[in-house]
């Protein structure tokens, strides 16, 4: 149920976020200290600051009222510089950048691994680890996020 009022809101808020030249990464719909919480995570090359998040807030606020989708909370941020990485664009984009991800239980392989990302495709991403290159199936993939240099 969820998942389809997430796509449901996306589907809302697409096109007005596309026109600030902004990029949406990420729509979480969930439950928060007993408070439903709609969070919008947005990106841009040149960097996020409170006034894009105010203009994106106040663009599709409305457009979600209307639609008559429920939140106690509305809070429009950037993805942190610990962003999750999710789609083909964003593979190309943070490639050689450092990362850590996680894979399924039921993955014979590694559970956890870092290194920098190396290519990427439909069906496999590679990191580069300390021990070389690791190719691991993007199917038994939970979470990719940017490593923050320390």
């Amino acid at each position: 149920m969820t998942e389809s009022i997430i796509e449901k809101i996306i589907a809302l808020i697409e096109d007005p976020i596309n026109r600030l030249k902004v990029e949406l990464v990420d729509v979480e719909y969930r439950k928060e200290n007993g408070d439903q919480m709609l969070r919008l995570l947005i990106d841009k090359e040149s960097g996020i600051d409170l006034g894009i998040c105010t203009r994106v807030s106040r663009e599709v606020k409305g457009k979600i009222d209307d639609a008559d989708i429920f939140y106690d909370h509305l809070e429009v941020s950037s993805p942190g510089l610990d962003r999750i990485i999710k789609t083909d664009k964003d593979f190309a984009r943070f490639c050689c950048y450092k990362i850590k991800l996680k894979t399924l239980k039921s993955f014979e392989g590694p559970r956890k691994l870092k290194g920098k990302l190396g290519s990427a495709d439909a069906e496999n991403i590679i990191i580069e680890t300390e021990d070389g290159p690791v190719t691991i199936p993007r199917s038994v993939i939970t979470v990719v996020r940017l490593e923050p240099e320390q």
